[in-house]
């Protein structure tokens, strides 16, 4: 696996990153490799990758309201202001939900908080599907054919007119995300109107009243899918991008859609058509624009964009560009900024070449193959200055699960990636 070098701590910079997951660990680890800081976990819960970490404090909050952000970041804030007066709190979170909540606080947070989000008219504009696409129309870029359900009222909802299977997913990834916990998943692959039908019962008598997309089922496997990454600068210029191509992603029902595996890549065409859209609308902070090759016409389709980093935002330091440099050259120490592009080729992943080689076939096997002969492997969870016995135990225990779950729920290769 490939290690950074760890630079010098910095003292005036305490990232705080709202979660508990592993693209927290990730973040973490960026601003570990970058400035040789410790990041505050403020979580519900942390994994044990986490808990078990030597580059991170973990503090408990019971949810992740926004009076409960605005409370301890300012509690954290406030802290750090007496210990070093001058210092800034990068706040950063991975999720639309918090992303949401911090935006709708952000006016309020200590003078020393600096949040790479974008405003309120510009995360509605983009975080929901529905105007999504239609800022996707209006800049000339293709998206899969697409209906509008909405689930308001009590009226009966008409059927689709698309050919089954079908794609069905909630508009608003923000407003859906509290019933990921409650049985329902990310997306879903409907056969037939009743299945249709049986999903929007279960989903009005859960209270859900937002809107719901039906889509096209476009073709492909899990390769067939592809990421650009994109951070827009305080003077709302493009000043990092960043692309991969999906190998492989988490089927489990509340992450599908979740990459565990992508190789880098370089789509200068369509990182200059995301940026065209984002710069429309005045985005700022980071964004993730979800893509798919469609293999029947060989265009990319553009399915959404995430208002954050992203999950997997550690396959940028594979490129060979750390985020958090250029997020905090520009936030916390206003330098000018000179754009960067991550094109250096190399494997990211979250799971042991022994599964993932199993989802590849060709030349893309080859060339991933090659990849790991010449050791251009990234793996965010493997970094050496953090790696104790019991972070080491978690680490492969988490690795080996991945068998388990793929052999549960993505046993073989399907050609619509569910």
């Amino acid at each position: 696996m490939k290690k950074s070098s760890t630079a010098f701590s910095r003292t005036d910079l305490l990232p705080v990153i709202v979660g508990g997951d592993i693209s927290v660990y990730a973040l973490g680890r960026q601003f570990h490799e970058a400035f040789g800081v410790r990041s505050v976990a403020l979580g519900t819960g942390v994994i044990a990758a986490i808990e078990h970490s030597s580059i991170f404090d973990v503090r408990l909050v019971p949810d992740f309201a926004p009076k409960t952000l605005l409370a301890e970041v300012g509690r954290i804030a406030n802290e750090l202001a007496e210990k070093r007066p001058g210092a800034t709190v990068a706040l950063l979170a991975n999720t639309d939900a918090t992303i949401e909540d911090i935006i709708s606080v952000r006016d309020e947070l200590p003078d020393n908080v600096v949040c790479p989000v974008p405003d309120r008219r510009a995360f509605d504009l983009v975080s929901n599907k529905v105007s999504f696409a239609r800022l996707c129309e209006r800049h000339g870029l293709l998206t899969p054919a697409t209906q509008i359900v909405s689930l308001a009222g009590e009226g009966g909802v008409p059927p689709t007119d698309l050919e089954f299977p079908v794609v069905a997913k909630p508009a608003s990834s923000a407003e859906y995300f509290s019933l990921l916990g409650r049985g329902f998943r990310k997306v879903y692959l409907m056969e037939s109107q009743e299945a249709l039908d049986r999903l929007w019962s279960a989903l009005r008598e859960e209270g859900f009243a937002g809107d719901f997309l039906v889509q096209e089922c476009v073709r492909g496997d899990d390769t067939h899918m592809g990421a650009i990454t994109l951070y827009f600068g305080r003077d709302g210029e493009a000043l990092l991008a960043g692309c991969a191509q999906t190998l492989l992603e988490d089927h489990a029902p509340s992450l599908k859609g979740n990459a565990v595996a992508m190789v880098t890549r370089d789509f200068p065409e369509l990182v200059e058509k995301s940026v065209e859209l984002l710069r429309s609308v005045g985005y700022r902070g980071f964004a993730e624009v979800d893509i798919k090759l469609d293999p029947r016409t060989g265009e990319w389709l553009f399915f959404e964009v995430n208002p954050r980093i992203g999950r997997n935002s550690y396959y940028l330091v594979a490129g060979g560009v750390n985020p958090m440099r250029v997020m905090v050259a520009d936030l916390v120490d206003h330098q000018r900024v000179v754009p960067v592009h991550a094109t250096r080729r190399a494997l990211y992943t979250l799971v042991p070449w022994a599964l993932l080689r199993r989802y590849l076939s060709g030349r893309l096997l080859d060339e991933v193959s090659a990849l790991v002969s010449s050791g251009s492997v990234f793996d965010p969870q493997r970094y050496a200055p953090d790696m104790g016995i019991r972070r080491r135990v978690d680490v492969e225990l988490t690795e080996m699960n991945h068998f388990r779950k793929f052999r549960r729920y993505y046993p073989k290769v399907s050609d619509t990636s569910f």
